[in-house]
């Protein structure tokens, strides 16, 4: 798959609620519907990924109405479950785009930075992160949560891309790591003590315990699959907005 010919139909995630706060203020009940910039935060996603030179058609997981050439797709429970329907609309795809609707600053150069770096055949599933220097550096005070590596320190962003087999043959895998993540005992027994202990010596004393490439071994031996982090220097991938303070910080930096 090279850069210069990809063509990838792309998912919009647009199924989380606005907090009381947000809902209280605008009246909505979508965050996806949050106004920033003069401009709801789905309706910029959607005019990012339709200006991308390798978005071929954009489907949204919900109701949201927002102007373009886009179709909708009826959402379902989950998270996971709204991924799969999404792969399921993509019929036609080997590997589909994913974009949640809550990162406004997003850009088409972003995104085809992105997709032009995913390059490998046989990865199946793309992931970007973000380094702390990049993120700070586009937004000056914007706070984020961040992983400590041998690499440096990451964030991670918003957009994924993934072979669309992969997705419709792991769903019920995916659904037990989500259910196991808040039990210490289950997630030892998941991901191995030995890697445990490793991320809590990388987060604290010694980035160096941890590697990407670790990260991406784990991750592929329990969804059996190729699993690649994929560095950017476009920190709007990460730029998520859940809160309102977030809002202001990222109207702010547009």
């Amino acid at each position: 798959m090279s850069s210069t010919d990809t063509r990838l139909p792309a998912i919009v995630l647009a199924g989380a609620p606005a907090d009381p706060e947000m809902a209280a203020k605008y009246a909505i009940e979508n965050r996806a519907e949050l106004p920033i910039a003069g401009k709801t935060m789905i309706q910029h996603v959607v005019d990012a990924l339709s200006a991308s030179l390798h978005v071929t058609d954009i489907r949204i997981i919900g109701n949201i109405d927002c102007t373009g050439d886009v179709k909708h797709v009826e959402p379902r429970e989950t998270l996971i479950d709204n991924l799969i329907a999404g792969a399921e609309a993509c019929s036609d795809a080997d590997r589909i785009l994913v974009s949640t609707s809550d990162i406004p600053a997003v850009t088409r150069e972003a995104i085809d930075d992105f997709i032009g770096r995913c390059t490998d055949p046989d990865v199946d599933f793309f992931y970007p992160v973000v380094t702390r220097e990049d993120s700070e550096r586009r937004f000056p005070g914007v706070k984020r949560t961040y992983a400590r590596m041998a690499e440096g320190t990451f964030t991670g962003g918003n957009i994924m891309l993934f072979r669309r087999r992969f997705m419709l043959e792991n769903g019920d895998t995916i659904r037990e790591v989500i259910r196991q993540r808040k039990s210490i005992t289950k997630l030892a027994r998941l991901l191995g003590i030995g890697v445990m202990i490793r991320a809590v010596v990388a987060q604290t004393i010694w980035p160096g315990a941890m590697h990407l490439a670790d990260l991406e071994r784990v991750a592929g031996r329990i969804l059996n699959a190729r699993i690649k982090a994929v560095p950017t220097p476009y920190a709007e991938i990460a730029a998520d907005v859940d809160r309102l303070e977030q809002a202001a910080d990222i109207e702010r930096c547009l």
